[in-house]
């Protein structure tokens, strides 16, 4: 909805720790526009998660996963006189920070960082700066997850991974596959949905072998047997609804949790059979700042939904049922 001549500055291409971006004056909204891309597919978000798996979050409250706090930093340094004079020459209009996936953890982090700096230090008032992301990733502490809940927005689709992907979420989720009883799995389910769980589990914990291995395995004495002394002397695994014990001495180590920046809002999915024909709509709900996805839904949906399209293609139809807004 911008028009090309309100594009300011637009940089396709992504370098290292410098996603691309654009920013640009919208005069419907009355808004300077800073645009972040993601920098990486989803299989390359799940790869780099797993190799910083051990890293801490900051003293100042942010991740370093990603580089998403160094992208921050970045535009910080190099783009703040820009848009300085954007908002000195629109007197009124406010500065909107938005982003996809790891573009929008940067955006977020951008703005707080902002946020916390005086007028006389940024050139114009901290209180005009907001951020909006789509599929962020979980990449700050509850703390200030909480306190920039009046300014930043996390905008999630359903089964979206990216928002439930960190190094926590992937310990529990390897361990819950590796404790479930896929025979009775395979067993009850359709086999169209044993083949995305199966493809979205290999995905998810790619570089863990022994998952794939002992999955081959259950698949192959179901095809022996279902009532295989192999299966009997198993421990008692875990439903595919249950979670680990907290207190279990058999759990692997889970790393520290991350939360979504801001105020969390949820695109919600809605099936309804009209006439033998699925109608597929959305609904917005509101969650609080602070709230977590703690565990990976291995559904078929989970990259499909942090795609642009399908965030774009939901938002729009939750538009459909707001009501018109009146004139003047």
């Amino acid at each position: 909805m911008l028009r090309k001549r309100n594009v300011l500055k637009f940089v396709k291409d992504s370098s290292i720790l410098r996603p691309g971006y654009y920013i640009a004056i919208d005069p419907r909204t009355k808004l300077v526009i800073l645009g972040i891309r993601g920098t990486h597919t989803v299989y390359d978000l799940v790869t780099d998660l797993i190799a910083l798996s051990d890293k801490k979050v900051s003293p100042k409250g942010f991740s370093t996963h990603f580089g998403t706090y160094e992208a921050a930093r970045w535009y910080l340094r190099h783009e703040l006189g820009l848009i300085r004079k954007c908002l000195e020459k629109h007197k009124d209009y406010k500065l909107r920070l938005v982003g996809h996936s790891l573009g929008g953890a940067s955006a977020a982090l951008l703005a707080i960082m902002l946020r916390k700096k005086s007028k006389e230090e940024l050139g114009f008032s901290p209180d005009v700066i907001s951020a909006v992301g789509y599929g962020t990733p979980p990449c700050v502490s509850r703390e200030i997850a909480q306190s920039c809940a009046s300014y930043v927005s996390t905008v999630v689709l359903q089964d979206d991974i990216i928002p439930r992907l960190s190094a926590a979420s992937l310990a529990r989720l390897r361990a819950e596959i590796l404790k479930t009883d896929w025979v009775s799995v395979l067993e009850k389910e359709d086999w169209k949905h044993i083949v995305d769980i199966v493809t979205n589990a290999k995905l998810v914990v790619s570089s863990i072998q022994d998952v794939a291995r002992k999955l081959a395995d259950y698949a192959k004495i179901v095809t022996v047997s279902t009532s295989s002394d192999a299966i009997k002397d198993q421990d008692r695994p875990l439903s595919t609804s249950e979670v680990l014990s907290p207190d279990s001495k058999e759990d692997v180590f889970v790393p520290e949790d991350l939360f979504l920046p801001g105020t969390l809002y949820y695109l919600k999915r809605d099936i309804e059979d009209i006439n033998g024909v699925e109608d597929e709509s959305y609904t917005l709900w509101r969650g609080d700042a602070g709230e977590n996805f703690q565990r990976i839904l291995l559904s078929g949906n989970l990259i499909s939904d942090h795609k642009c399209e399908s965030i774009y293609y939901a938002l729009r139809d939750v538009l459909k049922t707001l009501p018109p807004q009146e004139s003047g």
